[in-house]
């Protein structure tokens, strides 16, 4: 909902693993069941989305979503082989990053990062940029969205709005 992005979202762990060694870890398929119980879960808890970790217990996606963290002037996400699935909005903001002076850098990340982050987000082709305030009930970076965040929802919502129909078709958004 609209009224998250002014105060942020939060996030709990995940009791199911990504298997990042897995090839369909890689693949857009129909089968989503732990996502989607991974969800429920996070709901049931009061949070907004879960954080899968790998086999390695490194962060590898969000349960609907791919996970950013800002640290100085860097976007750090992690890489396809932690487990995340690379999707349409991740690949965007990551363009987007060096136009608002930010490097942007797939690396390892742990909950430890994500805890000590300046700034945490997600994204996801429906929730854009979301910032992420709180995970496991413990708030980043002083629980309030920050301002790079900020700037990349704005960049990344301009330049959705400004794209016409007929590319989003071709690309199959």
């Amino acid at each position: 909902p609209e009224s998250l992005y002014p105060r942020g979202a939060s996030a709990v762990v995940a009791d199911v693993r990504r298997n990042e060694t897995s090839p369909l870890s890689r693949l857009k398929t129909l089968n989503y069941l732990n996502n989607l119980l991974a969800r429920r879960a996070a709901r049931a808890a009061g949070a907004d989305e879960a954080l899968f970790l790998n086999t390695r217990g490194d962060v590898a996606e969000g349960a609907a979503s791919n996970v950013f963290i800002v640290r100085g002037r860097e976007l750090l996400t992690p890489p396809a082989s932690a487990g995340a699935l690379p999707g349409i909005a991740r690949a965007t903001v990551l363009e987007l990053a060096p136009t608002l002076g930010l490097t942007p850098r797939e690396s390892t990340l742990t909950l430890d990062s994500i805890r000590t982050a300046d700034e945490a987000f997600l994204t996801n082709s429906l929730m854009e940029v979301l910032p992420l305030v709180r995970l496991d009930g413990a708030p980043i970076a002083g629980g309030r969205p920050g301002s790079a965040t900020q700037s990349l929802r704005a960049a990344y919502r301009a330049l959705v709005s400004s794209t016409p129909a007929s590319v989003h078709n071709d690309v199959g958004t």
